[in-house]
């Protein structure tokens, strides 16, 4: 089986999760200036197990698709991958659920970064910029 040139796939994942988590350290620090100190901390604290989340993803996703052929090990990684990704992410809820210096909702909030990143992304980036990803 050959190997897919996977270069332009990472170099998108770097981008994303960067900006993502930039515009979300931003938002954050702003919040803090005005005064939302918990907000803050949990809008940084979800954002950032956001983007583990989708790191995890990203490189998981490969290897997935090289065991593809076997359907059974296939799933099996899929469905392991989920769980601990899951895990991963009730891990801000229940720190910012149990302590008073983050905000639950921030943090929930948080967990969307890289989803509303992508949809940002897709939606209004890749129609109006000149970094579009080129369609082979």
């Amino acid at each position: 089986m050959e190997r897919a040139d996977l270069s332009g796939y990472h170099g998108y994942q770097r981008r994303l999760a960067r900006g993502a988590f930039t515009v979300s350290v931003m938002t954050g620090l702003l919040a803090y200036v005005a005064g939302y100190g918990a907000a803050a901390k949990g809008l940084v604290l979800g954002s950032l197990f956001s983007v583990l989340n989708f790191v995890l993803m990203a490189q998981i996703l490969p290897y997935q698709l090289g065991v593809g052929a076997n359907r059974t090990r296939a799933t099996g990684i899929a469905l392991g991958s989920l769980g601990v990704r899951l895990a991963l992410m009730a891990v801000p809820l229940i720190v910012a659920a149990r302590s008073d210096r983050f905000n639950f909702w921030a943090a929930a909030a948080g967990l969307f970064t890289i989803p509303v990143a992508i949809f940002v992304d897709h939606a209004f980036l890749q129609r109006f910029s000149r970094f579009r990803i080129q369609e082979h």
